[in-house]
């Protein structure tokens, strides 16, 4: 004869097996929060920026083990509207946040995010502000500083002791600091900057901005600036002068200048902060991925959010018993692995990598010898 089963026993079984289920739950995902400008004049930027950290989530994800989640806040290039992202991935709770990716940006939110005992990793933000503090700022790209020095030495050995400057001021901490260490090394070597000139939204006429930068006769134009506006100055200072030399920095340095600039840039110098057509395989692994996640090459901002996403995600995995992630970020001579080259980050959370120089020619980045 079967047992019977009670109302009383069936409503404890019921129980018992819910327990279980919840027993078996999985963990919450670790929350890694990522905020640029996702609109607006950096938007190529944060873009760009947004989907390498994705790639890096689905990579980390497909390794079993810690689930990941992004959290995307678009900071908009404002100030208040970037404090109140941080703000928001604060309150999610997140293990560390990838970015602010331009310079103004970090300045103006570090406060708070040491406020929060908040871990920013910047993919790009590479302010001279930002460098040699003990504070939750890291960083896996080198300091503006470096790349302005080296951009200096390559256009005077070519001659170019003439030299005009246009910079983008919305994104001040880094267009001053880059203009500011390139412009002490030309005059370091007896050469001259003939005209420096900003531009902030409101009065970006590249028409008539050219016109202004030509006025003192330069030999070559540095443009601090981003691809698409970088872009639109070499067409209208080859306009008006076809020889003049041009040179921009990491912000403007990838395959959409190439596309939007078309003729105007042939001849034009980059900064790179990588070799966009390495071989390294695990760079090369990365780049056919991106092609079919998002139906583009991967510029600088996206091979360095990857690599900021991986460097946080490997940091929470040696944290020591007692340490925070700053602490052990922040712990000498530990090398985290990158995607062309290895990361080493000092006590201050900066880095010195190699940076690349190269000279558009025949719409391909070829590179130099600085």
């Amino acid at each position: 004869m079967k047992p019977v089963l009670h109302r009383r026993h069936l409503l404890l079984l019921g129980l018992a097996a819910l327990g279980l289920a919840a027993c078996r739950r999985a963990p919450e995902p670790v929350r890694i929060g990522f905020i640029g400008g996702l609109s607006g004049s950096v938007a190529e930027l944060g873009v760009n920026g947004r989907n390498g950290a994705l790639l890096a989530v689905e990579t980390l994800n497909g390794q079993g083990g810690a689930r990941y989640e992004l959290r995307v806040e678009d900071d908009q290039q404002d100030d208040d509207k970037a404090r109140a992202a941080l703000r928001s991935l604060a309150a999610q709770q997140v293990a560390f946040v990838v970015g602010p990716m331009t310079s103004s940006v970090a300045v103006a939110v570090l406060p708070l995010a040491e406020q929060e005992k908040l871990v920013l990793i910047s993919p790009t933000a590479t302010s001279d502000e930002l460098s040699g503090k003990a504070d939750h700022f890291f960083r896996v790209a080198s300091g503006a500083a470096i790349g302005a020095r080296q951009l200096a030495d390559l256009m005077l050995s070519r001659g170019q002791r003439r030299v005009a400057v246009l910079m983008d001021r919305r994104n001040r901490a880094y267009s001053e600091s880059f203009a500011r260490s390139f412009t002490e090394r030309l005059q370091k070597a007896g050469a001259t900057v003939t005209t420096e000139l900003g531009y902030d939204g409101t009065n970006n006429d590249f028409t008539a901005l050219a016109g202004l930068l030509m006025a003192d006769k330069p030999q070559a134009v540095l443009l601090v600036a981003g691809v698409g506006d970088s872009a639109l100055a070499s067409q209208q200072l080859r306009r008006l002068e076809p020889a003049i030399g041009l040179a921009v920095t990491p912000w403007a340095a990838n395959t959409r200048l190439l596309q939007l600039g078309g003729h105007a840039v042939e001849g034009c110098l980059a900064l790179q902060a990588l070799d966009l057509d390495g071989t390294a395989p695990t760079y090369v692994a990365f780049r056919q991925r991106y092609r079919e996640r998002f139906g583009d090459d991967p510029g600088t901002p996206a091979v360095q959010s990857y690599e900021a996403v991986m460097v946080g995600a490997a940091a929470r995995a040696r944290q020591a018993q007692g340490h925070d992630l700053r602490q052990t970020l922040s712990e000498p001579q530990q090398r985290w692995r990158g995607l062309y080259s290895d990361i080493v980050l000092d006590a201050n959370g900066d880095t010195q990598r190699p940076l690349h120089v190269t000279e558009v020619r025949a719409g391909r980045f070829v590179p130099l010898r600085s």
